[in-house]
């Protein structure tokens, strides 16, 4: 096999070094291509990814300057569908047809389900009594299933022998263990029977089959051309078979991507034991192929400082066993300082606080190189939330990013609109999911962008928005109904009463399954495929194509609703999660040719050009990821049946590792802190960095924080001063000439708040189906009392108190219809104050006059009145009278009244002392002023009565006093604010520091508040 075998030392640029070998003719011996490319036909070329694929093809363009050319036949060898097209004609094996994922999944899922039913108590059970977690419903099923059959798969192209699942799990061994070996059993017995007996064959069987296939075919009839596996590892079985078959072929080659050629024979032997080592796989590998390393050749070569680099690096991954050489290989490294920091040079290191400074340093890193018009650069991570963070942040610039894994089809617009109707269906519509779809840009209804969106808001704003709506979606409609009826010369309230029936209509299908009694997978899926058809559909003037997402979850959707399971049971609340199951981990791919920025997993970024690699996410648990043996099989389990240690994972990170430091410009990026929580460097980095010492590891720092100053000044702004407490002074014409008792108190301690509402007209926005608060329990308890006063005159007894409660259920009922567990906590609190107030406070009145709900004025000036609706107001028999003020809250003190802190009713007594009141028939003195404190709690409602107050050490101030005195500041306050230079002033008198005004994000009083108090409030 001399000459058979190469490696691409890292540095090299591997794509183009294998291109270049492949023409000059120093890969296949005899075959110069340069001269005769139409030869290139003949050749065939298996690389680990697509994406590398198409890399490959561009570094033959690039080779023949550019122009057209005939290229080799360039195939993946990582993805079975790939394999089924490309490694052999389906019609040449005699196998079954492949079965579709979707199939194979609803399948296992459903012995998943059943083995929980059929699962005996005792058996759920530890023997310390805790309860062992098993999936509950279909959603954990399918996920449990997913990874199962991620497990079975890898099992197929490991070629594991099942038989010995009956020696893996020793009696004492944990439940869960027990129970996961009892399913093993059944999945691996009873799903490939099931398979079979469909006439369908396994995904990995199908693989490894044709691989067999190709093999046996290649030792009888040789491809007509050289066949060449280049960029792979050998780490799957399957694939380490199909490469040494290529070694047998006559023109047959392998091209290993970062082989150490030189390494000494203790260290390689060291490696095969040492599953972290990064060239463990690949020297596994090579014994396999009986190779020896001697007749391994190297194609390319890199500049003397990447080779260097190349050198440091692996001294200090070398295997545990050979790490007493360190102080050997530091003395070299210092003997030859200048060589040595002429390989670091091209590497920066950059320690960022926390993620958000890491994803924004590897930003800056990646904008700053293509400050270089021809320069390309690339991201790599196995991380998926780094990406996110990463492409965010550059997105600021106006970069755009070629994420080679795609995003999770959640995550695009077109999945989370089809997750949020399914929520919606299976929730009874949250206003707030309803307002999404509605302004969602993929919801079109078949109408114009236009006229859609328009109507769209107006649904959010006046119909979403307040208390919820109680029923369907067609109780937007008949909201939209009592607009119109109130206006119905808007032209976009008649649209959205036409998106509204359509809405009804889109989603009725979703509605009517989530109602069903017994719906099943197929029965939501056909739902949910129809609403968004009606949901999504365009417009004739829309041009637009349907996205790949759209594409790729239709299809999802048609691969399960034709499956023979889809007929698995659900409920409606498990819509949505189960939906969740089936698109969460499905990718879509957003290729580019604009893009200059590449994000990328490690084992492509290996094979990639690059003038800059940006490695992100250096920490263990990141970089290499956690060792995680999956759900079904514990580690001495993996082992027993011949499975490759999740060890050999951290070794591959190793390998890309060192791949990456072979990039001409490095930054190596990771934070101190994730989640909160303090990290550890990767173990890569922690051996480089001892191995090189702490002064070239501060000038890696050094080099890298220019990337972390610049993140840092990037958003430094000049200082600005803080804003000033507002104190607004409009003109006398645009002050208000009206306000209401409880708006004076407002004036008093907020006069801002007057302002932002009388004066500039503005409202504060409702929340979207708001849930009922005790303001809301307040106006009802309200609305019940005057009904019950204006109606009833007697008798005072239990016979009142059963009217008063029917008079409390019907507006309950009716307000509270969409709300039952806030109707289950305040029925029983109405009921018991209805009592308190017919039996305690009723009864006592029984003989006076009442006047609920009284509306009065008062023209304090000839510019000014003063307007008040009293609860009720009660004439004595001596014709004065009692404000009354029924609180289903805390009552004012006698304190805060008497010192005009809370002037309603002292100044409802004033609009009555000058006949304001018009139901009293002329002016009326008040007798008292009474606070009835409704909790609806036993022993704690109670009646305060204020007829003056006499404090410890103090005069004492009568009722007469408190309202002369109300009456005077209330002249004071109105002279005071007639005068065009007097201010608003932004939270004057606040009741209590800690209280929130609706308008203080207006007044920026969190800005001003802590340039007064000389810190935070």
């Amino acid at each position: 096999m001399t000459g058979r075998v190469f490696t691409i030392p890292p540095g090299a640029p591997f794509l183009a070094t294998l291109a270049e070998a492949l023409l000059d003719g120093r890969l296949i011996a005899g075959r110069a291509y340069r001269r005769q490319p139409f030869e290139l036909a003949d050749v065939s070329i298996y690389l680990p990814t697509r994406r590398a694929g198409a890399a490959l093809r561009q570094a033959f363009r690039d080779a023949f300057g550019g122009g057209s050319a005939m290229l080799p036949r360039i195939l993946a060898i990582s993805d079975v569908l790939e394999a089924e097209d490309d490694l052999l004609a389906p019609e040449a094996l005699d196998l079954p047809p492949v079965i579709g994922a979707a199939e194979r999944r609803l399948m296992l899922a459903r012995l998943v389900a059943r083995w929980r039913e059929r699962v005996t108590s005792d058996r759920l059970l530890t023997p310390s009594g805790q309860p062992v977690a098993v999936p509950g419903s279909p959603a954990e099923a399918l996920n449990l299933a997913a990874d199962l059959l991620a497990l079975l798969d890898q099992a197929e192209l490991e070629g594991v022998d099942w038989d010995k699942l009956d020696t893996l799990v020793p009696d004492d061994y944990a439940a869960w263990w027990q129970l996961s070996l009892t399913f093993l059993r059944i999945a691996t017995e009873a799903l490939p029977a099931a398979i079979a007996e469909r006439g369908r064959i396994g995904a990995g069987a199908f693989h490894r089959a044709m691989v067999e296939a190709t093999v046996r075919r290649w030792q009888t009839r040789p491809p007509p051309g050289p066949v060449i596996i280049a960029g792979s590892t050998g780490s799957v079985p399957s694939t380490a078979d199909l490469m040494a078959a290529v070694l047998s072929l006559p023109e047959g080659a392998l091209v290993l991507p970062g082989l150490d050629t030189a390494a000494p024979a203790d260290t390689v032997a060291a490696s095969l034991f040492d599953c972290a080592h990064p060239e463990h796989t690949m020297n596994r590998l090579v014994e396999r192929l009986g190779v020896e390393r001697a007749d391994i050749g190297e194609l390319g070569a890199p500049l003397p400082a990447q080779a260097a680099r190349a050198d440091i690096v692996r001294r200090a991954l070398v295997p545990a066993a050979v790490t007493d050489r360190w102080p050997a290989h530091a003395a070299a490294l210092d003997a030859e300082a200048e060589a040595t920091e002429a390989a670091l040079n091209g590497v920066s290191l950059v320690v960022a606080a926390n993620e958000a400074e890491e994803a924004f340093a590897a930003a800056v890193a990646l904008r700053q190189c293509l400050e270089n018009p021809e320069a390309r650069s690339i991201l790599v991570t196995p991380d998926r939330t780094i990406i996110r963070r990463v492409v965010a942040e550059l997105d600021r610039f106006g970069i755009e990013v070629e994420d080679t894994a795609g995003l999770p089809l959640p995550q695009t617009p077109y999945g989370a609109l089809a997750l949020l109707l399914a929520e919606a269906a299976t929730e009874d519509f949250p206003p707030v999911k309803v307002a999404a779809i509605l302004g969602h840009p993929e919801a079109r209804f078949g109408w114009a962008p236009a006229r859609i969106r328009p109507a769209g808001r107006l649904i959010s704003r006046k119909v979403l928005r307040g208390p919820r709506l109680a029923g369907s979606a067609a109780a937007i409609s008949r909201a939209l109904q009592v607009l119109e009826g109130q206006d119905g010369t808007d032209p976009v309230l008649s649209d959205a009463l036409a998106l509204a029936a359509d809405f009804d209509a889109a989603m009725a299908p979703l509605a009517a399954a989530a109602a069903s009694p017994a719906p099943t997978l197929a029965d939501f899926l056909g739902a949910l495929r129809e609403a968004l058809g009606h949901v999504t559909r365009r417009s004739e003037e829309d041009i637009d194509e349907p996205t790949r997402a759209e594409r790729q979850l239709l299809s999802i959707l048609d691969d399960h609703i034709g499956a023979p399971d889809a007929g698995l049971a659900l409920a409606g609340a498990d819509f949505a999660p189960v939906l969740r199951a089936l698109i969460g981990n499905v990718l879509v791919l957003t290729p580019s040719r604009r893009a200059r920025v590449m994000a990328t997993g490690p084992i492509e970024a290996r094979l990639l050009p690059t003038d800059r690699l940006v490695l992100v996410g250096l920490d263990e648990g990141v970089f290499p990821p956690v060792t995680d043996t999956g759900a079904w099989l514990s580690r001495p389990m993996r082992a027993g049946l011949g499975l490759s240690p999740p060890e050999v994972r951290v070794g591959l990170s190793a390998h890309d590792f060192s791949a990456a430091l072979g990039a001409p410009d490095s930054v190596l990026i990771r934070s101190a802190r994730r989640g909160g929580a303090p990290t550890v460097p990767t173990r890569f980095l922690q051996r480089l960095t001892s191995l090189i010492g702490p002064a070239r590891t501060e000038a890696m720092e050094a080099r890298g924080g220019r990337f972390l100053d610049w993140a840092r000044r990037l958003d430094d702004r000049p200082a600005v001063p803080r804003a000033a407490r507002p104190n607004p002074a409009p003109p006398a014409a645009a002050r208000p000439r009206m306000l209401p008792v409880t708006d004076i108190e407002t004036l008093i301690r907020d006069p801002y708040a007057v302002y932002a509402k009388r004066i500039l007209k503005l409202r504060p926005l409702d929340g979207f189906g708001e849930t009922p608060d005790f303001g809301t329990r307040g106006t009802l308890v309200h609305d019940v009392l005057a009904d019950f006063a204006a109606t009833w005159a007697g008798p005072w007894d239990e016979t009142a108190v059963a009217a008063l409660i029917e008079f409390g259920r019907g507006r309950f009922s009716e307000a509270l219809a969409s709300h039952p567990e806030v109707h289950a906590l305040w029925w029983p609190r109405f009921k018991a104050l209805a009592r308190f107030i017919v039996l305690e406070f009723e009864a006592r009145r029984a003989p006076l006059a009442r006047h609920p709900e009284i509306e009065g004025s008062l023209a304090v000036t000839d510019r000014f009145t003063l307007t008040g609706r009293a609860d009720r107001i009660d004439v004595e028999e001596d014709g004065r009278v009692t404000i009354i003020d029924f609180k289903t809250g805390r009552a004012p003190t006698a304190a805060q009244i008497a010192a005009q802190l809370t002037p309603q009713l002292p100044l409802e007594a004033v609009i009555a002392r000058h006949g304001g009141f018009s139901r009293l028939s002329g002016p009326r003195e008040a007798a008292e002023l009474v606070h009835v404190v409704l909790r609806g709690l036993e022993g704690r409602d109670e009646i305060e009565s204020y007829t003056g107050h006499a404090p410890r050490g103090g005069d004492a101030v009568t009722l007469e006093q408190t309202i002369a005195e109300a009456e005077a500041r209330l002249r004071g306050l109105v002279r005071a604010y007639a005068d065009p230079n007097r201010g608003y002033l932004s939270r004057a008198r606040p009741f209590r520091k800690t209280d929130r005004g609706d308008y203080d994000h207006l007044a920026r009083v969190s800005e001003w508040s802590i340039e007064d108090d000389g810190g935070e409030e």
